[in-house]
């Protein structure tokens, strides 16, 4: 019999569910990380290097490191940056992490968050970890990219990097219902899209040369758009496609295969 792992949080707890392909004995669920909750916890990563050292991001602005090495659980703050990241509303605080592909060499790590300056605002910030991995100096964040946010919820800002070493960068339409400044079709603002940009230079980050819009028309950014708020997805280990979960309002969700410049049709449908 073959079996599917997937991991849950549940309460502030992390649970590994085994999902028998055959489903007629159920699934079993086993509590991981004895003796560690989290506080709103959104993510669980691994680094590329170490798999039995776990990161999980929480929502108002902490990621902590929790190694599972002989036979006992640690758990240490990774970093804490709740006095910068605005999480008082529901879609909003720190939406995402990923480790850059050459972590191992150059020790890069990426967040996504809202936070308040004057008004809200997503951003896309680096750091580098000098100690292999164990912590993030705060004070030592470079700010990639920054964008407006004219309402609080539909923030998506997930982040990954592709099989093409580009990092990926979801972005909602801007919050409220209904897409009220048609954001989602407008591929003049990066709201309501994924972006693809290359940040492997030491400053600000680049365009990669066969993004679908890097002639226009529209921002150079936008690798697919027409998206409400894509909130969580993932690249297929397997084939490298994109499958993203896109928020539904009301009664229908979606799950898109993104593909280079392809509109997939929020708020028209």
């Amino acid at each position: 019999m073959f079996y599917l792992r997937t991991q849950w949080i549940v309460g502030g707890l992390l649970w590994l569910a085994t999902l028998p392909v055959s489903a007629s004995s159920g699934i079993a669920l086993a509590r991981v990380f004895e003796n560690v909750a989290f506080d709103r916890p959104l993510a669980v990563l691994q680094t590329p290097n170490k798999p039995d050292v776990w990161y999980v991001v929480e929502q108002a602005g902490r990621v902590l490191r929790v190694s599972t090495g002989g036979g006992k659980t640690n758990s240490t703050v990774f970093i804490d940056i709740r006095g910068r990241v605005h999480s008082e509303q529901n879609e909003t605080g720190l939406l995402g992490m990923a480790f850059d592909p050459h972590f191992v060499e150059n020790g890069r790590v990426y967040l996504s968050y809202t936070r308040n300056n004057d008004s809200l605002e997503s951003v896309l910030t680096r750091f580098e970890s000098k100690d292999n991995g164990k912590t993030l100096k705060a004070q030592q964040e470079q700010v990639l990219f920054s964008i407006k946010q004219p309402f609080s919820n539909h923030n998506g800002g997930d982040i990954h990097f592709g099989p093409d070493g580009y990092l990926y960068y979801g972005l909602g339409d801007g919050g409220a219902g209904g897409d009220p400044k048609g954001n989602g079709q407008n591929k003049q603002t990066l709201l309501g899209a994924v972006l693809r940009i290359d940040v492997s230079g030491s400053k600000e980050y680049k365009i990669p040369k066969n993004n679908p819009f890097i002639n226009g028309p529209g921002k150079a950014e936008i690798f697919a758009y027409g998206l409400r708020n894509p909130w969580r997805w993932s690249f297929d280990r397997k084939t490298g496609e994109l499958w993203l979960a896109d928020v539904g309002q009301n009664h229908w969700e979606e799950i898109n295969h993104i593909k280079r410049g392809g509109n997939y049709g929020w708020n028209l449908r």
